[in-house]
């Protein structure tokens, strides 16, 4: 069963999101709430979300939060691990599909209506981007479902999950969902890229002039070959050769620096 979720109006976020700022999260944790007068649903698609299961996503984002911190700032690990649990919540247990998951206006409710605190504990600076959906990619918690979408496979296990979504830091993540009308759009093509990138032993410091050189070129080869019709098997050997040539290319010039 498909389930719309609440979605906020751009102006009436607009005006909470500075009214937001620079408040504390103690204060926003009691300006939390389930409705808003500028809340609305899509008019087809599927049935309105129970608010009961809105309460629930909230608890348990609000659960990650508490065990990582909140309401302190959280540091470094302790987002990452945050990142992870949620991403994996959004993605299995929130309900929300690909379809409504491109709005930007559902997760403008959820971070300044449901979750306001969670999104002032994990982005101190409340920007735009990461409150308003007006890029999902870089919302507080658009990002993460759309990163656990790309890796979730239903045959899988939570572990695979999380190990998953360990594997990428969320600037390396960022470069490949900004490729995303011929690598980021593709699961079946991410999945392959961080197996494949598990299996390597890559120094820190050469990682994204790595990924970088790798990315581009996957995009290259993406001109003549299908990635999405080749066997998992296949896919994995094509990106071997490929993060070989990089790691050559890559480490050559790392010396010469």
């Amino acid at each position: 069963m498909a389930y719309l979720f609440p979605r906020m109006l751009p102006k009436a976020a607009s005006e909470l999101r500075e009214e937001y700022l620079n408040r504390s999260v103690e204060y926003l944790r009691e300006r939390a709430g389930l409705s808003h007068p500028a809340m609305f649903y899509a008019a087809t698609g599927g049935i309105r979300l129970p608010q009961q299961r809105l309460a629930a996503l909230r608890e348990a984002v609000l659960t990650c939060a508490v065990e990582r911190g909140y309401p302190t700032k959280p540091g470094r690990r302790q987002a990452a691990g945050f990142d992870i649990e949620v991403a994996t919540i959004l993605a299995r247990d929130s309900g929300i599909i690909p379809a409504e998951a491109v709005a930007g206006d559902l997760w403008a409710c959820l971070s300044l209506v449901v979750l306001p605190d969670v999104a002032a504990w994990r982005f101190q600076d409340f920007h735009r981007d990461r409150v308003l959906g007006t890029d999902v990619t870089r919302h507080v918690f658009g990002r993460l479902w759309w990163r656990a979408h790309l890796l979730y496979e239903e045959e899988g296990g939570r572990e695979d999950l999380y190990a998953s979504l360990s594997v990428f830091g969320e600037a390396a993540f960022d470069q490949i969902y900004a490729r995303r009308t011929s690598i980021g759009g593709s699961p079946h093509l991410v999945r392959a890229i961080v197996r494949v990138w598990q299996g390597l032993d890559v120094p820190s410091d050469m990682e994204r002039a790595l990924l970088r050189d790798f990315l581009k070129r996957v995009l290259r080869l993406n001109a003549f070959m299908s990635f999405d019709s080749l066997p998992p098997e296949v896919l994995d050997q094509e990106l071997e050769v490929l993060f070989r040539e990089s790691f050559a290319a890559t480490a050559g010039t790392h010396v010469a620096a």
